[in-house]
């Protein structure tokens, strides 16, 4: 789909509902199709079959009908239903069906822990827990201490996804009639704590749609998307996933292009980009760096039109390989604020650099160093800017990232870590952390790195190996490491230099807490290691 095309004739963008614009693209009778699955996914080599629209309402309504004869009665309006099961196409399908019911659909990730779910489950008046059979155990150990909410095993795959007509459940209402109303509740990692549940109205999900109708709209990732088959791993469980499964495929004609349902392998990740024949991919940095560790993951890589990393930073070694070869850039936002709207650009260097649209109310104000936080600031018109809706009493929104600005092409940022992520020592000197454990990361045997000591005299460094380094020698490992810590420490002044002194390997029974992103959780992390770095500084009041 052209640029020129948007806005398209004819739509009102960003006053659809995507439940209805899902029912309109049904009664469609040729639309590009709405999902391609594999025909077989033991063997990708033959090819895939699409699902359209009007089959991905059907199976909407079997699920409607289905949830309306299988919940338990309420007078409540917007019902919320916790929902946890494999990635399937069930996350999608019963999101639709609980639209067209007016329920609220509560997505807490399996990933997170049983008390983290009992309190999103608690901070949403959730009382009914809806639960693949497969989940029964995990889902029972949660709710031994949430007695009160109530367990529905939800239906098989097959129950749902059949061909036979079901009863239409229509979704009616106009735009102003529920444009506030409640739909699907995400929450936030949990990168500095427990995670915290976000509340998705339909003008939310609407958010990018809108973006298609502002005047003197830049190129942009929306329109690298329209009419073109992508592909991610990222489940519906997560913002990001249901954003490509439903928000992305809806308003802009995207078909996505699923994997096997099970934790794809360099192997069946390039055969799915292959086969599925696909245009772009949303992945994970972690993801990248191993499809690039192989010929055949490299050369599929290469021959996508698109690729955005969205997560984490990408390393420079990652970069170089592929932004030659394609159209390299990172997908950043968050759960609250949703997309940040940045300018499309096709470069080969600075690749993870970003330009932000003027409509998108991006402030950049300094903090320590060259580090700035974004700062995003309410504009006339801010049904662009998700985080206004969520948060309307208010007029600036500070996101705790922090960027740096291009020494040489200014109005480009990158983003480097957080606020939090800054440890201040007890001299008042301190380092950027996050800006720095990369550097740790890439020697070959490290996993994870984490700088800390907020309060101490110096600053400590965490390490976890990868698998396969456990049991090394540790004067080797820690001759190893010193030419890491040498380069960061020639950019450091002395009081805040690291030092092997100071350098805590964790055991193979005790890793790092991680985030959903699949990074170390800092605050868990320092937690888990209290003693080790109080024993580090046995002077220490």
């Amino acid at each position: 789909m052209p640029r020129s095309v948007f806005p398209l004739p004819g739509v009102e963008h960003g006053r659809r509902l995507l439940p209805a614009v899902i029912e309109q693209r049904a009664q469609k009778p040729v639309d590009p199709p709405w999902i391609s699955v594999p025909v077989n996914e033991e063997d990708l080599s033959q090819g895939y079959t699409e699902i359209s629209y009007k089959q991905l309402n059907n199976y909407a309504n079997h699920a409607a009908h289905w949830l309306s004869q299988n919940l338990p009665p309420t007078s409540e309006p917007f019902q919320r239903i916790a929902y946890a099961g494999p990635k399937d196409l069930r996350y999608p399908i019963l999101e639709v069906a609980a639209a067209k019911l007016q329920k609220v659909f509560v997505l807490p990730s399996p990933m997170i822990t049983a008390e983290a779910q009992r309190r999103i489950l608690e901070h949403t008046n959730c009382t009914v827990y809806l639960r693949a059979a497969s989940m029964t155990a995990f889902v029972d150990s949660v709710l031994s201490e949430a007695p009160h909410v109530q367990t529905v095993t939800a239906p098989d795959l097959e129950q749902i996804m059949q061909e036979a007509e079901a009863p239409p459940y229509v979704y009616s209402k106009t735009w102003d009639e529920a444009k506030d109303d409640p739909w699907l509740v995400f929450h936030t990692s949990g990168t500095t704590g427990l995670p915290k549940p976000v509340t998705f109205t339909h003008r939310m999900l609407a958010s990018s749609d809108h973006a298609m109708s502002l005047p003197n709209l830049e190129p942009n990732t929306m329109q690298n998307i329209a009419e073109e088959r992508w592909y991610t791993p990222l489940p519906s469980l997560h913002f990001a996933g249901t954003l490509m499964s439903l928000v992305m495929a809806t308003f802009f004609h995207m078909t996505l292009v699923m994997g096997p349902s099970a934790p794809p392998s360099p192997d069946v990740m390039a055969d799915t980009i292959r086969y599925g024949r696909v245009d772009g991919v949303l992945f994970p940095p972690v993801l990248l760096e191993v499809l690039c560790q192989s010929p055949k993951g490299l050369a599929a890589l290469r021959s996508l039109k698109h690729i955005n990393y969205a997560g984490a930073p990408l390393s420079a070694q990652v970069g170089e390989q592929l932004a030659p070869y394609t159209h390299l850039a990172p997908a950043i936002g968050s759960t609250e604020a949703g997309i940040y709207f940045t300018v499309d650009r096709h470069v080969s260097t600075d690749w993870d650099y970003v330009a932000f649209q003027k409509h998108a109310g991006a402030v950049f104000e300094p903090r320590f160093d060259n580090l700035h936080e974004l700062v995003l600031v309410r504009q006339p018109d801010c049904l662009l800017q998700q985080i206004f809706m969520l948060y309307p009493d208010r007029d600036r929104f500070e996101t705790n990232d922090l960027w740096v600005e291009h020494p040489v092409h200014k109005g480009l940022w990158k983003v480097v870590g957080r606020c939090d992520d800054y440890v201040t020592l007890s001299h008042g000197d301190g380092l950027h952390a996050s800006s720095l454990e990369p550097e740790i990361e890439a020697h070959p045997q490290v996993q994870l790195a984490l700088i800390g000591g907020p309060g101490l005299s110096a600053p400590v460094l965490l390490v976890e190996l990868v698998p396969e380094a456990n049991g090394t020698d540790r004067q080797q490992l820690l001759a190893s490491l010193q030419p890491y810590i040498d380069r960061i420490n020639e950019r450091c002044h002395e009081c805040v230099k690291l030092s092997l002194d100071r350098l805590i390997i964790a055991p193979q029974d005790k890793s790092f807490p991680r985030t959903l992103k699949g990074g170390a959780a800092r605050v868990k992390t320092l937690k888990l290691y209290e003693q080790e770095i109080s024993d580090l500084f046995p002077d220490a009041v």
